[in-house]
């Protein structure tokens, strides 16, 4: 059984296993039936005993239970109590737009049949229970799988305790060092002390395999075979004791280790306390500590700043000094990678590495101990402030793409050290970095909590001195967004004047702009108009990009399309794409893109929008930009509608408004919701209101992928071998399931062939039985092979 030092955590899916999972087969077996009759079961051990990879492994074994998958969230970074709503939305992919993510979180699940993993729990205990017990009572189908040092006291919780991996003296130590309650049972040691016929018990088996994985060439022989037992033993069988024990082999034999670990736990053991796997594990932790240079233990403690994750340019930058020289780090990082302190894990291709929770805490232990902790989390922070401010000036630029995955790499450590620094942190450096924020979460779409984190801002900070009016600008443009007008106009009344004030250019065209963007909203187009060219020009005297300035040609675009002058629309929406494209930039460009290929929809320029549409569809695809997607979706789905093809039309209707139930919400204002009445009005008249609800619940169930592959006339994978006749009653991907119905696969079966999900395959051969007039798969075998004759 391994640590979770061996996952690699991607938000949402379950992090993938990197390492073989040893023995536990007797709890697994009882997980399983545990997540079946229990809607939260709470995994509870110390740390270390492998409470993460045993969820992992067991949420696995169930996903294919449930509908909606199963959906995992690493809390250990998170130190924000009032993020963990937020944090569960972004592992689902949720946007909560109005700030209220926990009232998000229990709409969507509301009708789903989901396994949420929590975990690591144990520093936001109270906040975890509250939220676990709220959205379980919203949702039936709802169930949660948590780890935590403690239970999370939650009513109906099953807590189960995680016992070491099974070792020589397991039998000895009793079933666990905490009494089975009503709710509580406690887990066998895994494996017992010898497996079955004699094989080596699950702690052995550990240390063998991942010393063979350290020192090349490395077995458990009859020679070393008691050594390694007495070794298991020593470390009561603890999963991560005994990786780092193995990891030691590079540098000393194994006697050598167990004589060493055997003083280090002698001195442990003279003043523990009856927590005893604790005390081993620290035995273990401090031993690893003494065996790291003074370079590589200076180095452990300073990482322990970051919350989640780090690069090497951030150790260089963050870590170096006093002692830790820059020329060092690299020497000093490597040491710890080899002695598995910290881990390689890389995130969209970039090499990144981090520390195991333990691991890590005990590092900030070992900084408070040599002081400067608040001092180092300053110096983390104005580091980010620096770089967010590099990235502000080139959003607007090829190089965006770049900075929006280090952006989404790095969120989790700006998050952690945000808190701090709306406090503490010197007021230049967080108006800086605020005035790129603001521009991050407008991109990503984030802009519930970037009105979390402005309105904390805005109440403990003074905001009226010099340059924070365009900060001040951008807090409104979040409030515009969530439809608070009366709130921004008044701080945008306030932004206005600071900025005229100080005579600062910059801070009043934003200004301006995003009092467009309010008289947008609010339907007052000639008024936004107005704004807005004042905005323009006012911009453009300042002499610099911006990537906000880019979009105010978008929203002259789009006033110009609701007054109805679709020509002015098609020039404004078309000068903002090629300023994006001139420059590199891709967000305001595909959105401008968009607001062209509506404006020649409403024109009747049919041929020239479907083209324009497809082409900002691609980019917001390849964006991973939601909002964007969603709204390209929607505006194909219009056209294709007014072309003579409402079924497809409302397919991708469907999937559209399942994918705004995650996004929530329209760069374009309520009026937009116009646009959709007029194509959803043609679609319902050639269609029937009976048609036109099976096709809108069929687009339901696409998967995303699909969706945009046909709103993109791209065939989805393996149409071609499945494609029937053109004016045939099924779609690509309904001719592929019949094949497969044909071949004799049940529709679990087709789900897995296909990687959907089980509701989506069940709906796709109903719509097939429907279709076709038939009451059976016989029949539908028979259909296909006379299609295929």
């Amino acid at each position: 059984m391994a640590s979770n030092a061996t996952l690699e955590r991607q938000t949402g899916r379950l992090p993938a296993e990197l390492t073989s999972f040893i023995g536990r087969d007797a709890e697994l077996d009882r997980l399983r039936r545990l997540i079946g009759e229990h809607r939260l079961v709470t995994l509870i051990g110390p740390a270390g005993v492998g409470k993460t990879r045993l969820a992992v492994r067991a949420a696995t074994l169930v996903r294919d239970g449930f509908d909606e998958g199963v959906y995992f969230v690493g809390l250990s970074g998170l130190t924000e109590p009032s993020l963990l709503a937020q944090s569960i939305c972004d592992a689902l992919g949720l946007t909560a737009q109005d700030g209220e993510a926990a009232v998000r979180l229990a709409e969507h699940l509301a009708d789903r049949r989901l396994l949420l993993v929590l975990d690591t729990c144990e520093h936001l205990l109270d906040e975890c229970a509250i939220l676990t017990e709220a959205l379980l009572r919203a949702a039936a189908g709802l169930r949660v799988l948590a780890t935590s040092r403690q239970a999370l006291d939650v009513m109906g919780e099953h807590t189960v305790v995680v016992a070491p991996l099974g070792h020589p003296g397991s039998a000895a130590d009793g079933p666990s060092d905490d009494p089975p309650t009503a709710r509580r049972e406690g887990l066998p040691d895994g494996g017992g002390p010898d497996g079955p016929d004699g094989a080596e018990c699950d702690a052995v088996r550990l240390f063998a395999e991942r010393a063979a994985a350290a020192v090349q060439g490395w077995t458990l022989t009859h020679g070393n075979r008691d050594a390694a037992t007495r070794l298991c033993d020593r470390l009561d069988g603890i999963p991560l004791a005994i990786e780092l024990a193995a990891v030691q082999l590079r540098a000393f034999s194994l006697d050598q280790v167990l004589g060493r670990l055997g003083t280090h736990l002698f001195q442990v053991r003279g003043r523990r306390t009856n927590v005893r796997r604790h005390q081993t594990l620290r035995a273990a932790v401090d031993w690893s500590h003494e065996l790291c240079s003074p370079e590589e233990r200076l180095l452990w403690a300073r990482l322990s700043v970051f919350a989640d994750g780090f690069d090497l340019d951030a150790a260089e930058s963050v870590c170096s000094g006093d002692g830790l020289p820059p020329e060092v780090i690299v020497e000093a990082l490597t040491g710890l990678v080899e002695k598995s302190i910290a881990q390689r894990a890389d995130r969209g291709g970039e090499a990144r590495y981090r520390m195991l929770d333990t691991l890590r805490e005990y590092g900030a232990e070992r900084l408070a101990e040599l002081g400067g902790a608040d001092r180092l989390r300053r110096r983390c922070f104005a580091w980010y402030a620096g770089l967010l401010r590099r990235a502000g000036r080139e959003l607007p630029s090829a190089a965006q793409v770049r900075w929006l995955g280090w952006f989404d790499r790095e969120l989790g450590n700006i998050r952690a050290l945000l808190g701090d620094a709306v406090a503490t942190a010197e007021a230049g450096l967080l108006r800086d970095a605020m005035e790129s924020l603001g521009r991050f979460w407008a991109l990503r779409g984030m802009v519930g909590e970037g009105r979390q984190w402005t309105d904390r801002v805005l109440e403990a900070r003074d905001t009226t001195g010099e340059g924070w009016s365009g900060v001040l600008a951008v807090a409104a443009l979040t409030m515009t967004l969530q439809n608070d007008l009366a709130g921004a106009g008044r701080l945008l009344d306030r932004s206005l004047a600071q900025g005229r004030a100080e005579n600062d250019r910059g801070g009043i065209a934003l200004a301006h702009a995003a009092q467009g963007i309010t008289a947008l909203f609010a339907g007052d187009f000639d008024l936004a108009l107005r704004l807005l060219t004042t905005a323009d020009e006012l911009s453009r005297d300042t002499g610099h990009d911006d990537v906000l300035f880019l979009l105010i040609d978008v929203f002259r675009g789009v006033a110009y399309l609701f007054r109805g002058d679709f020509a002015a629309s098609v020039a404004h929406a078309d000068r903002a794409a090629r300023a994006g494209e001139e420059s590199g930039e891709l967000w305001v460009r595909s959105y401008g893109t968009l607001v062209c290929g509506l404006a020649l929809w409403l024109s009747e320029d049919l041929d020239a929008s479907l083209e324009r549409l497809r082409e900002a569809l691609r980019i917001k695809r390849d964006l991973n930009d939601g909002l964007g997607t969603t709204l390209a979706l929607e505006s194909i789905a219009a056209c294709l509608s007014s072309r003579g093809e409402p079924v497809r039309a409302v397919r991708l209707l469907g999937a559209a408004d399942r994918l705004r139930e995650f996004t929530q919400t329209s760069w374009f204002g309520p009026h937009h919701a116009l646009l959709r009445e007029v194509h959803i009005g043609r679609a319902m008249e050639a269609l029937g209101e009976e048609r036109y609800r099976a096709a809108l619940e069929e687009g339901g169930l696409l998967p995303l992928a699909d969706a945009v592959q046909d709103a993109l006339g791209e065939a989805p994978p393996g149409a071609a071998a499945s494609s029937g006749p053109p004016d045939g009653p099924l779609t690509g991907r309904e001719l592929e399931v019949a094949r497969l119905v044909a071949e004799g696969l049940s529709n679990r079966a087709i789900a897995e062939r296909l990687t959907i999900a089980k509701r989506t395959a069940d709906s796709h051969v109903e719509h097939i039985l429907a279709k076709l007039g038939y009451s059976s798969r016989a029949q539908i075998a028979t259909w296909i092979t006379a299609q295929d004759t």
